[in-house]
């Protein structure tokens, strides 16, 4: 969430371009090379979640996102140190793609611990929005606190970061005292655990892997377009509104409250009219929203407004969530990890992690034409509809006894 607060800043500390868009095109093609390497860490953590618990995995992907991400803080700026800057941060941010490669296996982690919970795993996968929620509530309240005692857009941007290793440490640990998953300690005493899983994934469960990809290409698609909103709106109204109010702090701490709450809200629906149409219901009311959105930026070019326009796809965005838990049960036990963050992942290096630099090189290649961006959202979005349609029970193989 820093990272993408503080996107216009670090652009132009670690990026040299002709103007500020082509900075920003610089920073989001760095992001996009994280995304590609994503598929690299699910194959490696994968592997190791798959062979060796989904425990271990899960500790060293938190503590390769956080550290590297603390030493954002001390990377020199392009004036002091020239390109050395930029290749720092996309070394950062390859590392911390392969570690976030095997993060996504999150969702198999608690599908797991909650099998014998059903009908209520939309619900608990809401919970899960506390998490998010906390991380933007911090990300904010630490910018407050460094934009009153710091020079902010000098220097004191860069404090936030620090604090990413404390946060990682916590999460790690917090892995660890939780313990294995039943399901995975139930396949090993089975001695059921495949030598190669990657192997055994796409010999035996090729379908599962497609559709998988497909269907996570939603939360992918519209968090990379609530991205490129938010770096928008602080050009379109000026990055000096960002730095010297609090609207975005504002709007994101209301965010931090109302998303859990709507994660939850949307969960029990989709615990009661079923995940694939929850999810459809929201991917389309995401598809009727974005041009609007585009268009509110272009014609108010007021912050506020558009970072309120943020909020409302990224609460709405909640109600995509619930189509993990499909993910999670297209794969058996022992592949589930790499399936899930396989699929997860080769999904957000082709969507995700590009979003915001495609919409941006849109911007730029057709500035007579405001509503490019969110043609190319509404496209992604729909392909992602026609997939989940395709899943049929016979499918779905999460053993829930």
């Amino acid at each position: 969430m820093l990272f993408i607060d503080l996107i216009n800043i670090i652009s132009r500390e670690f990026c040299f371009a002709k103007d500020v868009y082509s900075n920003i095109l610089q920073l989001f093609g760095i992001v996009g090379l994280g995304a590609i390497v994503r598929p690299l860490g699910a194959f490696i953590f994968g592997h190791v979640g798959d062979r060796y618990g989904r425990r271990i995995a899960l500790i060293i992907t938190i503590l390769l996102i956080s550290i590297p991400s603390s030493l954002i803080a001390f990377i020199p700026s392009h004036n002091q140190v020239g390109i050395i800057s930029t290749i720092l941060l996309l070394a950062i941010h390859i590392t911390q793609g392969i570690a976030l490669g095997g993060e996504q296996g999150s969702s198999v982690y608690l599908i797991e611990h909650l099998s014998s919970r059903k009908e209520n795993l939309g619900m608990y996968f809401g919970i899960m929005g506390f998490g998010r929620s906390i991380g933007i509530l911090l990300s904010a309240v630490i910018v407050i606190i460094c934009k009153k005692t710091t020079d902010f857009c000098t220097w004191g941007w860069r404090l936030p970061f620090i604090f990413s290793a404390i946060l990682g440490l916590i999460s790690a640990y917090s892995i660890y005292t939780l313990g294995e998953t039943p399901a995975y300690e139930k396949n090993r005493k089975q001695r059921n655990l495949p030598d190669l899983p990657i192997i055994e994934l796409i010999k035996r469960h090729k379908r599962a892997l497609i559709l998988a990809i497909l269907i996570s290409v939603p939360v992918n698609v519209a968090v990379g377009f609530t991205i490129f909103l938010r770096t928008l709106a602080k050009e379109i109204a000026s990055v000096d509104v960002y730095v010297t109010t609090y609207i975005n702090e504002i709007v994101l701490i209301i965010t931090s409250v109302l998303m859990p709450i709507s994660s939850i809200a949307f969960g029990m629906l989709a615990d009661k009219v079923g995940k694939e149409r929850t999810a459809i219901l929201f991917i389309v009311i995401t598809m009727v929203l974005c041009c609007p959105a585009l268009s509110i930026a272009y014609y108010y070019k007021n912050y506020l407004v558009i970072a309120l326009s943020v909020m409302v796809l990224s609460i709405i965005e909640r109600g995509i969530v619930p189509i993990g838990i499909v993910a999670s049960e297209l794969f058996p036990t022992n592949v589930r990890f790499s399936g899930v963050s396989l699929s997860r992942n080769i999904s957000y290096a082709l969507h995700g992690g590009f979003t915001p630099m495609v919409c941006i090189w849109l911007t730029v290649t057709f500035p007579q034409t405001n509503l490019a961006a969110g043609l190319y959202i509404v496209f992604c979005l729909l392909v992602s509809v026609v997939a989940i349609l395709q899943i049929k029970p016979q499918d779905k193989k999460f053993d829930w006894s």
